[in-house]
């Protein structure tokens, strides 16, 4: 696994639910079909399949938060029913590989991270693209550093009992 630290935004517009940790590798892929079956209601979408995750901050904190979306190209003024627009940008640790390998990415990253110095955010969403290859799917993970992200819609994550 080779990472790397980017400067990045992200786009989308998605559908937000919830769910046990350790159900996430069901309910995730799930949500996307979901947003998949709908894709032609999102105006300017790229057709690529983005994912933001609550990061999991201790071995008690068992349900977390989830988007399945799709990215888009610019804002986007009318979001279909059920949906929301987000825009998030920031740096983050990134690492990409193929779907299968995704549980030991993410190991490798938070591992390579803390060996460049870095801390992850633990209050901002982790990020996945999702993308089709000629053998199965590629994955790209971002892990949002401290001190350098903007999320300008529609609220950065807090935890359920701290939402208006």
């Amino acid at each position: 696994m080779t990472g790397k630290i980017v400067s990045r935004q992200f786009l989308l517009v998605g559908m937000r639910s919830n769910g046990a940790f350790s159900e996430f590798g069901t309910i995730v892929p799930n949500a996307a079909r979901e947003v998949m079956a709908r894709s032609s209601e999102i105006e300017g979408s790229s057709g690529r399949e983005i994912a933001l995750f609550e990061p999991k901050r201790s071995e008690d904190h068992l349900q977390g938060e989830f988007i399945a979306g799709l990215m888009v190209a610019m804002p986007v003024r009318n979001v279909p029913d059920g949906m929301l627009y987000i825009e998030t940008q920031g740096d983050y640790a990134m690492a990409s590989g193929k779907i299968e390998a995704l549980n030991s990415l993410h190991a490798g990253l938070l591992e390579w991270t803390a060996r460049q110095g870095f801390q992850v955010d633990r209050k901002e969403y982790i990020v996945e693209i999702y993308i089709p290859a000629d053998h199965g799917e590629d994955v790209e993970i971002y892990l949002p550093l401290q001190s350098s992200h903007k999320q300008t819609s529609p609220f950065p994550f807090l935890p359920p009992n701290d939402r208006q």
